[in-house]
C-alpha cells in the first residue's frame, strides 16, 4: 500500500512537471542583444490589425549584478500597445514614449540567494486584438 502511494506521487509529479508551461517564442542570443544597433530602426508602419512585429531589441546587460540599473529597449511596429518583460518570477510593461518605441529601467534589488539564477526572459510584444510575438533572452542575475 506505502509503495503504490509513494509510486502514485512520484508518477504523478513527474507528469506535472511535463506539464509545466515552457516559454515559446524566438531565442535570441545574449550577445546580440547587448550590442546597440547603429543606427535605431525606424518602427515599421502596421495597421491595427496587422500582426506586431519587433523590428530591434537591446538590453545593457545579461549578466545583472544585485544592486546595478537593468535598462533595455525595444523597437516594434506601430501598432504594438504593449511590451511585457517577463519570467517565471517577475513581469513588468515596458514605458511606451511613441509608437512603436518602448524602454525600461530596473533597479536591481539585493536577492535573496535563490532568485540568483539563469532566467529566460520573454519580451511579449501585444496589438490591441491580443495577438501577440515573443523573443526569448536568456539572462542570469547574480
Amino acid at each position: 500500500m506505502k509503495f503504490a502511494r509513494v509510486f502514485l506521487f512520484v508518477f504523478g509529479s513527474l507528469i506535472c512537471s511535463a506539464c509545466a508551461e515552457q516559454p515559446t517564442g524566438t531565442y535570441v542570443d545574449p550577445a546580440a542583444v547587448t550590442v546597440m544597433p547603429s543606427p535605431w530602426p525606424k518602427p515599421a508602419i502596421a495597421a491595427p490589425n496587422a500582426p506586431p512585429r519587433i523590428l530591434a531589441l537591446w538590453m545593457n546587460e545579461t549578466k545583472i549584478p544585485s544592486g546595478s540599473d537593468w535598462r533595455g529597449r525595444v523597437v516594434t511596429s506601430t501598432n504594438v500597445a504593449s511590451v511585457e518583460i517577463r519570467t517565471e518570477s517577475f513581469s513588468f510593461v515596458a514605458e511606451r514614449p511613441a509608437f512603436g518605441v518602448f524602454q525600461f529601467r530596473q533597479h536591481v534589488l539585493d536577492m535573496v540567494p535563490y532568485y540568483k539564477r539563469n532566467y529566460v526572459v520573454q519580451v511579449v510584444a501585444r496589438n490591441t486584438a491580443g495577438d501577440q510575438t515573443i523573443r526569448l533572452v536568456p539572462v542570469e542575475f547574480r
